[in-house]
């Protein structure tokens, strides 16, 4: 057995493409399967022993929290892939595992300056500076059957039903069914936003007028500079870009 200490997501990629083992045991939070999702090199299946701060990926997929519980399953489970989101921008190409997120949320995201999503002082202060800055965005929908023009105050993206600090952005999101979930959300001023926030962190969400639902197997999300797209905690700028569901894309350790 090795055991390797990374501090950053270029020493993960260091021991990501030197280790020969087929299964990677990860003790970490939700940026460690980030990290690993996007790492260059050989596809390798994957457990999770969670330590993190909010731990959504393992709340979401039922990997226990208990380290002990964890460890068993890490060595001894099978493996159950998970989809992942394919996001392709000017930037490049990045694997999603939580959601896409656009309007309030991703301002706040792309002025968090703390040291993990835990820093609940650095998450306030990002969420006030985003409330001063905040306006609905136009958001033009265009399915099979029908088209609807919507003023939304956050868009997700959604794989997992659990996203940044814990919040219930999609309930009924499912990482094995091929497919994007979508929810759009309205609010119209500072104090409605704030009542969302609040509903996304009580779980309360779909109790709340002007939620939007659909389910797609792509999309082209283009913000036209009016906010942010971030990925999981990695912002893909404002501009064009495009996303689409990768089935049994992430080997992963956990119960089936």
């Amino acid at each position: 057995m090795e055991i390797a200490e990374t501090r950053d997501v270029a020493e993960f990629a260091h021991v990501w493409a030197s280790v020969g083992a087929d299964r990677l045991i990860l003790v970490g939070g939700d940026g460690s399967i980030h990290a690993a999702a996007n790492a260059p090199g050989p596809t390798r299946e994957l457990a999770l022993i969670p330590c993190g701060s909010a731990n959504n990926i393992a709340r979401s997929l039922g990997i226990p929290l208990d380290p002990l519980a964890a460890a068993e399953l890490a060595v001894c489970g099978r493996v159950h892939p998970v989809d992942l989101i394919e996001a392709r921008s000017a930037g490049g190409s990045y694997r999603v595992v939580e959601s896409v997120s656009v309007g309030f949320l991703a301002q706040a995201r792309t002025q968090f300056h703390g040291s993990n999503s835990g820093h609940l002082v650095a998450g306030a202060l990002a969420g006030i500076r985003a409330l001063r800055e905040f306006h609905p965005l136009a958001v033009h929908v265009r399915r099979f059957d029908a088209e609807e023009n919507l003023k939304l105050a956050q868009l997700f993206v959604a794989n997992l039903p659990l996203y940044e600090f814990g919040l219930h952005v999609a309930p009924h999101a499912d990482a094995t069914d091929g497919l994007l979930d979508f929810v759009g959300l309205e609010s119209d001023t500072q104090l409605d936003v704030l009542d969302l926030v609040r509903h996304l962190h009580s779980g309360e969400l779909f109790d709340r007028k002007g939620v939007h639902l659909w389910r797609a197997e792509a999309a082209h999300l283009r913000p036209h500079g009016s906010s942010p797209v971030v990925a999981d905690s990695t912002d893909l700028g404002s501009g064009p870009v495009e996303l689409r569901a990768v089935r049994a894309a992430l080997p992963l350790v956990r119960p089936g």
